[in-house]
């Protein structure tokens, strides 16, 4: 029994271990996750028309949890798919990198692109985002 237990725990630990955990994604010189970092450099200047709006960020939250919060988890942090939304790698993105990506996806990577949400909803979402720093 004993040499089942082990091999068991290493599983379970690392499984734990990985949940949440910071992938080996790549980052650009920022620190910003690349797939976020690769929309246009026009987009690094859009400002959120719902920055600190707690409306927008409720609502925000709202949308996120029906359509992100089976990849990214309930409380943003991230799964062993998909990133943490608090991380460093997230929320130095611009507003308008992350919408932009919101509306792109990175299908190769398992994120759809969300361009059917109507742009105040992304942007909301980004709201919700930003306020999680």
């Amino acid at each position: 029994m004993r040499r089942t237990l082990i091999p068991v725990l290493l599983l379970v630990a690392m499984i734990a271990a990985g949940t949440g955990a910071a992938h080996d994604w790549k980052r650009d010189d920022r620190g910003v996750l690349m797939a976020i970092a690769r929309a246009p450099a026009k987009t690094r200047a859009w400002k959120n028309p719902y920055e600190g709006q707690a409306d927008a960020i409720a609502a925000g939250e709202k949308l996120y949890r029906q359509h992100c919060m089976e990849c990214h988890g309930d409380d943003a942090r991230g799964t062993r798919t998909a990133a943490n939304l608090h991380m460093a790698d997230v929320q130095g993105a611009t507003p308008g990198e992350l919408v932009w990506f919101l509306g792109n996806g990175n299908l190769a990577n398992g994120m759809p692109s969300w361009s059917g949400l109507p742009e105040q909803r992304r942007w909301q979402i980004v709201a919700y985002i930003k306020s999680l720093r």
